[in-house]
């Protein structure tokens, strides 16, 4: 019952997960001037500013007592807020500048393989056949759905070219980034183990992760320049992308508490298909790309396989 508990909360999750990105891509094409600022940090200092004041709300609500919690017991919920989304977010947009959208979705899609080798060793989490190749059809259907929607026809054939151009130093930053991701949702499961109550898990990290964008600011004032919004449009569409990163945490800490890093975090990393959905909905369309079609039924298997693993 809880690995079942654990996969309805990882596959919400990736629902909340989708509506905060299509909701952070609707606040970036409508209204945003790019010109003196950096459109996408602003998404990100506002979701984690509304989702930080959501937790915090939800804590006064529930009243909930600090006493008798140590620092060593919040270490690893603040550690990865520090990995994700603070530090995963600049280097995620650093690497779609050095080498490009495509290639660098590619590259942190693998996230969740990350997660699962770092498991074995540091949670003695183990893999059956099954999970292991449903993690990898999750893992390969996820970088086909991402990068679908960032390429026109050949969009394969266009991203081998890609990979084929750049040098090994250019995937540093877009592999730091992935491994700083796989890495945080360890964090979060060895804090779990530690503390157990996904609320402050999730408070103390998107906590965390503004005081280091604060501080970043308060060091770099260029920084601090880019992170303007002046339409209406735009910050409504990135505070309700907040709320979503708020659902989305709580879900997927929730998810962890009761299953494992193995199983959990595969399935909360399907929300390609959710946005794949969504955007095709609000269209009133369906997909009839081979890609997108074969992309769709790959994840589809892989999360019916980690169900039977």
């Amino acid at each position: 019952m809880l690995l079942e508990l654990s996969a309805v909360l990882a596959l919400l999750a990736s629902v909340f997960s989708g509506l905060q990105a299509v909701s952070v891509e609707y606040g970036l094409k409508n209204g945003t001037d790019t010109e003196h600022t950096s459109p996408a940090l602003a998404a990100t200092v506002v979701t984690i500013v509304v989702s930080v004041a959501v937790f915090w709300g939800l804590l006064f609500v529930r009243g909930v007592s600090f006493d008798g919690v140590t620092v060593g017991q919040l270490a690893p919920f603040a550690l990865a807020g520090l990995g994700n989304p603070a530090a995963f977010r600049l280097l995620y947009f650093r690497g779609i500048d050095r080498v490009g959208a495509r290639v660098a979705a590619a590259v942190v899609g693998a996230n969740p393989a990350i997660a699962a080798l770092l498991a074995v060793p540091v949670l003695g989490e183990s893999f059956t056949v099954a999970s292991g190749v449903g993690l990898l059809c999750i893992v390969a259907g996820g970088v086909v759905l991402q990068i679908s929607r960032s390429t026109s026809d050949g969009g394969d054939d266009l991203l081998v070219a890609e990979f084929a151009r750049l040098e090994a130093r250019d995937l540093v930053v877009p592999v730091a980034a992935m491994v700083m991701l796989g890495a945080s949702f360890v964090l979060v499961a060895i804090g779990l183990n530690g503390y157990s109550d996904p609320l402050v898990g999730t408070a103390v990290g998107q906590t965390a992760a503004l005081i280091a964008f604060v501080a970043l600011f308060g060091v770099s004032p260029d920084v601090r320049s880019r992170v303007r919004i002046r339409d209406r449009t735009a910050l409504g569409a990135f505070t309700l992308a907040g709320v979503f990163v708020a659902a989305n945490w709580l879900a997927w800490f929730s998810a962890l508490q009761s299953g494992t890093v193995i199983t959990v975090v595969p399935l909360s990393n399907v929300y390609p298909l959710v946005i794949v959905g969504i955007s095709y909905a609000m269209v009133r369309q369906v997909p009839r790309s081979p890609r997108l079609l074969g992309g769709i039924t790959v994840i589809i298997a892989g999360a019916t396989l980690m169900q039977l693993g």
